[in-house]
């Protein structure tokens, strides 16, 4: 079994949360971000937090892993690219004082940058005229189930690639033509006469904005072009700083598929638990070891762990984790009951710990000898998915 420690997503990360506590070497980190971005956003962005605590014990390795999240993050051509997730690591560095003031400030800007039309918020308008007209027209007069917005420059050769891809994708042109979907190519520079002489397919809408608005007001993020951002018939942001016309499609074709395909499917079943009774012996060592960690008596807890456990870790992994949780939900303020749960085959004794801004779980597994052999802290959701236990 996987040892389970503090920046654990019980479910589902094992291996990672087994790299983790001792921070891989650079090479790894790769592997790890590929990892992190499998699982769904929530669960994603609560691991990416908890492995910047924890890589904050190693100032050089948090470096490392802030460059590299900026490379695969940010970059709208990397196949892992997702600003929620840069969002995290940006929001660790500008919080946390591992990093000089000056580092600090860039990523501040970065953030700031991010921050701009994020996904699930409503796209900032922009004026545009066409090629064929002087009228000022704007992104909030266009009505369709979904609008692609393209910005890209003439003078790019990826722009003028995607163009030709755009012009020759079956499914994109069939939306258009059934007017369920916009293509809004957008120019935003200031060269006019090399807008004018770029040629655009003709489903796509031909846009400058010659007002310079998006650069001089820096209305959206553009790391680079080309790029995507894709918005829904009310211009709330569904992807953004997009680089791949793959994934754009695969996003298409799933919102086509959804809205003829009726309701979306059941949410993941909420098991009910069975509470744990008060003469159960394990109670009191689950009490004696959140007890500890509590107070920060890290030795102590350490002690409390099965001897296969502490063969893979040590002591030092467990300080200060509490303070951990409380650096992402405020100080902590209450227990509820503990509950039997099951984590894959292992009896696992579970409780939702409350907090000032909000909930998490810890779970402490059982092995089959009886001993401790996992403790993680973890998204409350995740506990409620956890089935109930039995004998």
């Amino acid at each position: 079994m996987k040892k389970l420690f503090f920046a654990a997503i019980v479910a589902v990360a094992g291996w990672f949360t087994c790299q983790a506590q001792t921070p891989p070497a650079p090479e790894r980190y790769n592997k790890l971000l590929e990892q992190a971005v499998q699982l769904d956003q929530t669960r994603a962005e609560f691991l990416m937090n908890a492995t910047m605590e924890t890589l904050a014990k190693d100032p050089k390795g948090y470096r490392q892993m802030m460059e590299l999240a900026e490379k695969r993050f940010s970059d709208p051509a990397d196949p892992i690219h997702n600003e929620g997730m840069y969002m995290v690591v940006l929001k660790h560095a500008t919080e946390n004082f591992v990093l000089s003031n000056a580092e600090k400030e860039k990523q501040r800007l970065l953030l700031e940058g991010a921050k701009k039309n994020m996904i699930g918020s409503v796209a900032t308008d922009f004026d545009y005229v066409t090629a064929k007209g002087k009228t000022v027209h704007h992104l909030k007069e266009l009505k369709a189930d979904n609008i692609l917005v393209y910005f890209n420059n003439p003078d790019c050769e990826s722009c003028e690639l995607v163009k030709e891809r755009l012009s020759s994708n079956e499914l994109i042109n069939r939306l258009v033509n059934e007017k369920k979907l916009i293509v809004l190519g957008i120019y935003p520079y200031d060269d006019g006469k090399l807008w004018k002489k770029s040629q655009y397919p003709k489903m796509m809408i031909n846009g400058w904005n010659q007002s310079r608005q998006i650069e001089y007001n820096e209305l959206y993020d553009l790391p680079t072009l080309p790029c995507f951002y894709l918005l829904d018939k009310d211009f709330k942001v569904i992807m953004k700083n997009e680089g791949s016309l793959n994934k754009v499609e695969a996003k298409l074709k799933e919102l086509s598929t959804a809205q003829t395909a009726g309701p979306a499917p059941a949410p993941a079943p909420q098991y009910k638990a069975n509470p744990a009774p008060q003469n159960d012996p394990n109670i009191a060592r689950c009490e004696q070891l959140f007890g500890y960690l509590i107070n920060n008596q890290y030795n102590e807890a350490y002690g409390c762990l099965a001897d296969e456990l502490k063969a893979q870790s040590k002591a030092e992994d467990l300080n200060g984790a509490i303070a951990k949780t409380e650096g992402m939900f405020g100080k902590y303020q209450s227990r509820e009951a503990w509950e039997i749960r099951k984590f894959q085959e292992y009896k696992t004794y579970t409780s939702i710990l409350n907090f000032e801004k909000g909930k998490a779980g810890i779970a402490i597994v059982f092995d089959n000898n009886g001993k401790i052999n996992g403790v993680s802290f973890v998204p409350e959701t995740l506990i409620k998915e956890m089935p109930a236990y039995q004998e």
